[in-house]
């Protein structure tokens, strides 16, 4: 059975870059799951992602859908969003949707956040725990 974690951002941007998070994704060890609101984050830096990989953009959006995540939409973890919000509302509501689908899926998150570490009901993962 595959482990099943949410990624937030800062893993996938690592991975188009050509980061470690990479090799990561593809491990067939892990089933990963993403919100459309991480993905519209990642796509906010594929200009920087560009200039810093040093591949064209299209190619970065492209390399973007080949990631082995799943998207979920905000629909199917809903009932958890009000729990996510107390959570990251004087922390950082942008990750309000990752931590909602990580409390639907009963699972980890895995992000380099330092304001998920020692967060109570929080499941957090690094990419150096995976090492």
């Amino acid at each position: 059975m595959k482990i099943k974690i949410a990624v937030d951002a800062t893993p996938i941007i690592s991975a188009l870059i050509g980061g470690f998070s990479r090799n990561i994704l593809f491990d067939n060890k892990f089933n990963f799951i993403s919100t459309e609101y991480t993905l519209r984050e990642v796509r906010k830096y594929l200009c920087q992602i560009s200039k810093k990989s040093g591949i064209a953009e299209k190619e970065i959006e492209a390399a973007l859908s080949l990631l082995p995540i799943k998207i979920c939409s905000r629909d199917y973890y809903k009932n958890k969003i009000e729990k996510a919000d107390k959570i990251m509302s004087e922390i950082d509501k942008k990750d309000v949707d990752i931590l909602a689908l990580s409390f639907k899926e009963n699972c980890h998150i895995w992000s380099e956040d330092k304001y998920f570490r020692n967060k109570e009901r929080i499941n957090l993962i690094r990419t150096k725990d995976f090492i």
